[in-house]
């Protein structure tokens, strides 16, 4: 099967933020930091904010993949964020160029960033993703059609996955209550 590396078919940037490298303005900007970005897929959209504004590069659209690049190291597909967000320190955003799709290369970074992240911290105390092994990702390349479709059945499952937590989650609490209720019927007596 033929591979293209990742390098050729996204762009790919390292998110380093500081003073230096963005503006000062009025108006408070959003910002998500690298611990926003959580297992399966999960963004959490409390932003940091402050008045930095940093280049536009660094703005987080629907279709971009996020990792975080330090260690515990997630992959996330943006599917939808408000207007307005940018990409904290030590985050990489990704951007699949035309051609490809950006939930078959979220699902082939998802699979392969743990090894990477061994791989290239080897000595290191806390893990990271090194960008010339992020560059050099070999991706299988398969006609655009079929990506779609597996990357649309792998970004299915996390959400599955998601909703079936959601659902023990309130299953969970919903039999609490009716414990505490249960309970809290015997009026607090003593009826031993």
């Amino acid at each position: 099967m033929k591979k293209k590396k990742l390098q050729e078919l996204a762009t790919i940037k390292f998110c380093t933020v500081s003073p230096s490298r963005a503006k000062e303005r009025e108006e408070k900007t959003n910002w998500l930091p690298c611990t926003a970005f959580l297992l399966d897929n999960t963004v959490d959209l409390s932003p940091t904010v402050n008045r930095w504004v940093p280049p536009d590069e660094l703005l987080i659209r629907p279709g971009d993949i996020v990792v975080k690049r330090i260690s515990p190291t997630f992959v996330n597909y943006i599917e939808e964020i408000p207007d307005g967000f940018y990409a904290g320190n030590n985050l990489i955003l990704i951007t699949a160029k035309d051609g490809t799709s950006p939930k078959y290369l979220a699902m082939i970074l998802n699979e392969k960033i743990s090894e990477i992240a061994v791989a290239t911290s080897v000595g290191a105390v806390m893990k990271s993703v090194s960008r010339t092994d992020l560059e050099d990702l070999e991706v299988p390349m398969i006609p655009y059609e079929k990506q779609c479709a597996v990357g649309e059945l792998w970004y299915s499952s996390i959400e599955l996955k998601k909703m079936k937590r959601t659902l023990l989650d309130l299953e969970t609490k919903q039999n609490s209550m009716k414990i505490k209720k249960y309970l809290n019927s015997f009026g607090g007596k003593n009826n031993g």
